[in-house]
């Protein structure tokens, strides 16, 4: 009788420092098995020592779309710059945008592939609007470097940005 008692100390004390007490019926009843104490005497033994895999962090770069942005002027007029006012709902992450150009055919899809790339690389977030950037060529999606550069027009609050883009931000 003391020698079950004592077992079940034994074994009880084990499943303490292992992080958890654990009596199992077989320590009741008199019957060994080899696994079990294991368990409880060398605990590291039995936890998978597979290595982790080394998952990298998936990196999505969205493009956003926005309208033409506005000019403002400095109050002495020595300066203009120019700020989103409104966004779209339309975004797409930056494959999604780089396969529409693509497809779209746009005049200035090298260009403006190296753009994104850039601005996805540099901020993690590009800014575009759709627009006549050069008279003499047709419409298509504009990225300047001067909307693009590390500002998150999405968080302005002088900025209209349609509900299903803040949670993007």
């Amino acid at each position: 009788m003391s020698y079950t008692l004592v077992r079940i100390v034994t074994i009880a004390s084990g499943g303490v420092a292992a992080g958890g007490i654990v009596v199992s019926s077989s320590s009741l009843t008199g019957t060994f098995d080899p696994r079990q104490e294991k368990a409880f005497t060398s605990p590291k033994r039995i936890i998978n020592s597979e290595p982790e895999k080394d998952f990298k962090q998936k990196t999505i770069c969205n493009v956003y779309s926005a309208e033409a942005p506005t000019y403002t002027v400095s109050s002495d007029k020595k300066t203009r710059s120019r700020k989103f006012t409104k966004f779209k709902e339309e975004f797409w992450d930056k494959d999604e945008f780089l396969k529409k150009a693509n497809h779209d055919n746009l005049w200035n899809k090298d260009k403006l592939k190296q753009e994104i790339e850039d601005g996805c690389l540099r901020y993690g977030r590009a800014f575009v609007w759709w627009g006549v950037g050069i008279r003499t060529k047709s419409a298509t999606w504009i990225y300047a470097s001067d909307m693009n550069n590390g500002k998150n027009w999405l968080k302005e609050s002088e900025v209209f940005v349609p509900e299903k883009l803040k949670q993007q931000s």
